[in-house]
């Protein structure tokens, strides 16, 4: 800590003497790593005109330093000056005409100025010229790049792809492959070229990380666990695999291993509000409220104006049929943020059970406002008033979901209301369209009005669909 404050008072003070002289308006004497201290310091700083200012300082005082046209050339390239950009790479040229880094950012300018096919052709040029292993992949790389302003990402999978078969760890191949994999959604491609590098070298947690994605997106959960797990097991430092991997054992309902892999993740890297969070929604997954209870608030202390805290601490409430203190947390997370429909659907909920109805009632509709896409909604509003004996009620939800949403569980609730009112002929109809769509779920039908499951024409083309 005390090397770093030295540092940078040491370059405060530079950047001081450099300015000091540029109001003067005379010549003081700068070592170069003086120079490349203040561009970098200038630079981290945000202040692209003074970084500019030191490196033309520098061209002045170091006129055949290739290094500091190269700087310049960055910075111009930076600030969207292409055609200064090249004209003073024409110059470094003169220079140093060997200068590999020249050549490579001739590509990027090219590119940039959406000259792709001159681009390209200058790097087909290239490939020709007698280098060194690491030069090849840069200039494969910005081929890459080139492709990738192109939005011809098949290309660029295959280029990155060749610069894999030469350096299977190249960290950024390795996480601009992912990119084209998505677009592309060529998932087993991935699936065969990652298990190659692998199998080749078993210690590449980039590797391990992308195939994991790649078995997730084909719905091989248990591939994808493992091999994400495998990523920071290799990579203790990789907070990513951490992540991914315990989120996607919360989405496939391994509760007990996104707990582990959270717990894991919060004593390597310390608490962080959203983990946090995670672990309490893992905890209540898996009942144990009290834990849950205790990460949620310790999330609340480092982010106080969190919503989705005090929705989960709602949801703990309900669970533990705590009601009204449910209202409360739900009603603070919509303070927060008054836009996320599962927030209205559970304090409607919440007010079911305190039998509040004009409240759920309330609550209920701006969940379906807030997301009226969202099937889910439409049908726990229609299944409350189907369940407190409002069928007109239900109904008219029914017909104004149908402008937004559809499901099989809208259809059985459909049936149920027309059943309930004695349009059996209309309600059994309904009932086989739902069957045909969704046949294992009509036990819906069923948890609308257990009174249905007696009656002999349900039963017979529940039973008829079924064999069909």
């Amino acid at each position: 800590m005390r090397r770093n404050y030295k540092r940078d008072t040491a370059l405060h003070s530079l950047a001081n003497e450099f300015e000091s002289m540029s109001k003067r308006g005379n010549q003081t004497y700068f070592e170069d790593r003086h120079l490349f201290q203040l561009i970098d310091f200038y630079e981290n700083q945000y202040s692209l005109e003074k970084a500019m200012e030191v490196t033309d300082f520098a061209l002045e005082q170091y006129q055949y330093r290739i290094d500091f046209y190269i700087i310049k050339i960055r910075l111009f390239i930076k600030i969207g000056e292409l055609h200064s950009a090249l004209d003073l790479l024409e110059q470094a040229e003169n220079i140093s005409p060997m200068e590999w880094e020249l050549k490579l950012m001739k590509c990027r300018i090219f590119s940039k100025m959406k000259n792709h096919g001159q681009a390209l052709s200058y790097i087909s040029e290239l490939k020709a010229v007698n280098t060194s292993e690491h030069d090849y992949i840069d200039l494969l790389m910005e081929e890459a790049f080139v492709y990738e302003k192109m939005k011809d990402f098949t290309q660029m999978y295959n280029v990155l792809d060749e610069v894999l078969q030469i350096k299977p760890n190249h960290s950024e191949a390795l996480e601009h492959i992912w990119m084209c994999v998505e677009i592309c959604k060529n998932y087993k491609d991935s699936i065969q070229l990652h298990e190659r590098l692998i199998n080749n070298n078993p210690y590449i947690f980039q590797a391990w990380y992308n195939l994991g994605h790649a078995y997730s997106c084909l719905g091989e959960y248990e591939k994808s666990i493992e091999a994400l797990e495998y990523s920071f097991i290799i990579n203790p430092e990789f907070e990513f695999g951490y992540k991914d991997c315990a989120e996607l054992c919360y989405q496939v309902k391994n509760y007990e291993k996104a707990l582990e892999v959270f717990l894991e993740y919060n004593e390597k890297f310390g608490p962080e509000a959203e983990v946090l969070i995670c672990l309490g929604q893992c905890y209540l997954a898996l009942n144990m409220y009290k834990e849950a209870r205790k990460a949620l608030k310790k999330s609340s202390k480092l982010d106080p104006y969190s919503d989705e805290v005090y929705y989960f601490l709602g949801l703990c409430d309900l669970q533990q049929k705590s009601y009204l203190s449910a209202t409360r947390n739900f009603q603070h997370a919509i303070s927060i943020e008054d836009r996320r429909e599962e927030y209205y659907a559970s304090i409607a909920q919440a007010y079911c059970f305190l039998e509040e109805f004009e409240k759920a009632d309330y609550y209920y509709r701006k969940a379906t406002e807030t997301g009226p896409e969202q099937a889910e909604y439409w049908y726990e509003h229609a299944s409350f008033f189907i369940k407190l004996g409002h069928y007109k009620a239900a109904m008219d939800i029914l017909d104004e979901a149908e402008y937004y949403s559809c499901s099989p569980e809208l259809l059985y609730s459909r049936a149920a209301c027309l059943l309930l009112t004695n349009r059996k002929e209309e309600g059994l109809a309904v009932l086989h369209d739902a069957l045909t769509d969704d046949f294992n779920a009509y036990e819906k039908l069923f948890e609308l009005s257990p009174s249905l499951s007696n009656d002999e024409d349900i039963k017979a083309i529940i039973e008829y669909v079924g064999r069909s």
